[in-house]
């Protein structure tokens, strides 16, 4: 009689799936930070480089157009200075 109450015991056991109950996967977010530090310094550097353009372009423009009333007068002064030798 204990061997079959051992025999049913080792039957059931097999026949019974594992009682482990499988943990879910759990994804940690958060962390340090070094994400969000990383985006930031991304974003001031493009700031950064957006002011740096602006500016330079400014600057170039305006002695741009400077120059080109230079070369206006230029030719004016020289067509008058023609002009005025006939």
């Amino acid at each position: 009689m204990a061997d079959q109450d051992s025999m049913q015991d080792q039957q059931s056991n097999q026949a019974q799936p594992n009682n482990q109950v499988q943990q879910p996967v759990v994804i940690r977010q958060g962390g340090n930070g070094l994400g969000v530090v990383l985006a930031a310094l991304i974003v001031a550097g493009a700031a950064i480089y957006a002011v740096n353009v602006w500016s330079t372009t400014k600057k170039e423009t305006a002695p741009g157009q400077k120059l080109e009333q230079g070369i206006e007068r230029i030719k004016e002064a020289a067509g008058k200075a023609m002009e005025s030798r006939q």
